[in-house]
C-alpha cells in the first residue's frame, strides 16, 4: 500500500471559471452575417435594379432573419454598424439597403 503524500507543497485550489459570457457567440454570429452581407451589399450598389437586385435583397433579407434566429435582434444593429462601417464613403447607401430589406425585423438607423 502506497502512503500518501503528506510532504512538499499544496497548492491552493484554483478558483471555478465562470460561465463564458453570450459574447463570444454572438460575436461570431455578428462576424460570419457581415462576412456574408458585404458581399451581398456590395453586388446591390453595383446592379441596376431588376431581378438580381431583388434576388439580392431577398438573401440580404434571409441573413438577417438567420441573425435574428440565432442571436435576437440586437445582432443586427452590431451587423448594420460594421458592414456601414466597413466603407464609410458609402455608408448611408447601405445602411439604406440594409434597412430596407429588414423592414418588420427590428427598427434600424444608422
Amino acid at each position: 500500500m502506497k502512503r500518501p503524500r503528506t510532504t512538499g507543497h499544496l497548492a491552493e485550489p484554483r478558483p471555478p471559471r465562470a460561465a463564458p459570457a453570450a459574447e463570444p457567440e454572438q460575436s461570431a454570429a455578428v462576424d460570419a452575417a457581415v462576412t456574408a452581407l458585404l458581399s451581398l451589399v456590395a453586388a446591390v450598389e453595383t446592379q441596376p435594379a431588376g431581378p438580381a437586385t431583388k434576388a439580392y435583397r431577398a438573401a440580404i433579407r434571409r441573413k438577417g432573419e438567420e441573425a435574428v434566429a440565432s442571436c435576437g435582434s440586437e445582432v443586427l444593429k452590431a451587423v448594420l454598424r460594421r458592414v456601414c462601417d466597413a466603407a464609410p464613403d458609402r455608408a448611408d447607401r447601405r445602411g439604406r439597403i440594409l434597412t430596407e430589406a429588414w423592414t418588420g425585423l427590428i427598427d434600424v438607423r444608422p
